[in-house]
């Protein structure tokens, strides 16, 4: 009984104890912001195991949002005008965008050198059978068409 006693004391005193809540302010984060040159029209292409072939036009908005038209190439060319967001950070561009057919497609890619965005998969490079790797090219005038 008398431990039973103490054993219940004590963590009444606990709990009063962690009840109490500090009111500290958190310091202000410093704002994310994307450089100028991420922003703009790429143009490439990316895997596609049930197709021939799957060329991607996208255009990268200062407001985060995305418009990608893709042309998925099998018996005949089928044209998607799809709309999204995308986040950048430590070199990487992570898009979300949605497709009517398919639901979201997630894809990430990282900047190189002179400013491509290359596809990754599982957080690394993803090449080809060939070991070419997929590049969304970076234009800095979009294209006339």
């Amino acid at each position: 009984m008398k431990y039973a006693c103490a054993l219940a004391a004590l963590l009444c005193g606990l709990f009063w104890g962690c009840s109490e809540e500090k009111s500290e302010r958190l310091p202000d984060l410093p704002p994310v912001e994307i450089p100028a040159d991420v922003f703009g029209y790429y143009s490439g292409r990316l895997p596609c195991d049930d197709c021939k072939l799957r060329a991607i036009d996208m255009d990268l908005h200062k407001d985060s949002s995305a418009l990608v038209v893709q042309k998925v190439l099998k018996d005949s060319m089928h044209v998607d005008t799809l709309r999204g967001s995308f986040v950048y950070a430590d070199s990487v561009v992570k898009m979300l965008v949605s497709q009517d057919s398919l639901g979201m497609l997630y894809w990430v890619f990282k900047r190189d050198k002179v400013g491509n965005l290359v596809f990754m998969k599982s957080g690394d490079v993803y090449r080809d059978a060939d070991g070419m790797k997929y590049v969304m090219v970076r234009f800095y005038k979009k294209l006339k068409k």
